[in-house]
């Protein structure tokens, strides 16, 4: 797909392994940097919203899931009949 969409714009992390482990975001972005993608070491660790170099092709970003909102709007409609 990046290829038919000539590149990327925004890469985005979330989820537990996405929004917690830098390791593996710098893995992740490292195998990228053909595309031109570049953390910025120390906004990835402390998570500095974006965690991308600013050299770098696209903006990386950490944005949290809210999974447990979510599921709990999901909930409620069930429970309530609203679809």
């Amino acid at each position: 797909m990046i290829a038919a969409l000539d590149g990327v714009d925004l890469l985005v992390f979330t989820g537990g392994i996405g929004e917690h482990d830098a390791k593996v975001r710098a893995a992740i972005c490292g195998g990228l940097s053909w595309l031109g993608i570049s953390l910025d070491t120390t906004r990835n660790r402390s998570l500095d919203d974006p965690i991308s170099n600013p050299a770098s092709r696209c903006s990386v970003r950490v944005l949290p899931s809210e999974e447990d909102a979510q599921i709990a709007t999901h909930t409620w409609e069930l429970s309530s009949g609203i679809s």
